[in-house]
Formats: C-alpha cells, sequence, structure tokens
C-alpha cells in the first residue's frame, strides 16, 4: 500500500491547506478595494500552486514518483468543493468558475514546475518517446 509521505513539506501542506480552508470559507471578506482587478484570481492561482507544490515537494524530497493523477484529483476536489461552499456557506463571497479555472491552471503549473525539477535531479525516469 502507497503511504504518503510525513515530512516537513507533507506537514506545511496540511497547514497550507487549513490556512486555505480558512481563507476561503471561514473568514469572510471584508469589502475593501482589490489592488488590481481579477486580484482574486491571482490569490486562487497562488493558493493552489503552493499547496501542490507542497505535495509534490514531499514526495520528490524522499524519492518517490509524483503522484500527479492524485494531485489534480485532491485540487479538482478541493476547487469544487470550495467555489460551492463559498456559494452556499458565506455572505460576502461567491462561488466563481473562474476561480475554479485559476485553482486548475495553479496546479498544472505546480506539476509542470514538479515535473522540471524532479527531471532535472534524476527522479523521474524519462522514457525515450517523451522527446526529451
Amino acid at each position: 500500500m502507497k503511504t504518503i509521505p510525513l515530512n516537513r513539506f507533507a506537514w506545511a501542506a496540511v497547514i497550507w491547506f487549513l490556512g486555505g480552508c480558512y481563507a476561503l470559507l471561514l473568514r469572510e471578506a471584508d469589502g475593501s478595494v482589490p489592488p488590481f482587478a481579477h486580484f482574486d484570481k491571482v490569490v486562487h492561482f497562488a493558493l493552489f500552486f503552493a499547496q501542490i507544490w507542497l505535495c509534490a515537494k514531499a514526495f520528490m524530497v524522499e524519492n518517490r514518483p509524483i503522484p500527479y493523477r492524485s494531485l489534480v484529483v485532491f485540487a479538482v476536489f478541493f476547487a469544487v468543493c470550495s467555489e460551492v461552499e463559498q456559494a452556499l456557506l458565506t455572505k460576502t463571497r461567491e462561488g466563481s468558475v473562474g476561480d475554479a479555472v485559476a485553482d486548475m491552471l495553479g496546479t498544472a503549473a505546480a506539476l509542470w514546475l514538479a515535473n522540471k525539477v524532479a527531471k532535472a535531479k534524476g527522479l523521474v525516469k524519462v522514457r525515450a518517446d517523451d522527446g526529451a
């Protein structure tokens, strides 16, 4: 049975997840004007980028393969749940397809970077048909 690594990056991912849940669901928006248009999309991108990067890094530091599919499934589940919960459970936030897209773009960027880092460190075996 595959286990989730329990190292400092995994614990950081847990703390980041809890902080993200607090920021998205428990902390109401203060109504201030954002610094620039679509600032919320940048925040969603960064939140998911950091979450998935920390998860991938937890596997990389133990020389284990990154579970790309599982991380994408987790990110989709988290994105959908957080948007539905924002729409239904908060008074000052709303669920948004655009936010979910930003979440998934952050996920994709983190996994792309994790793959590049893993390949550079020799943690991922490159197949001959990979084009690399």
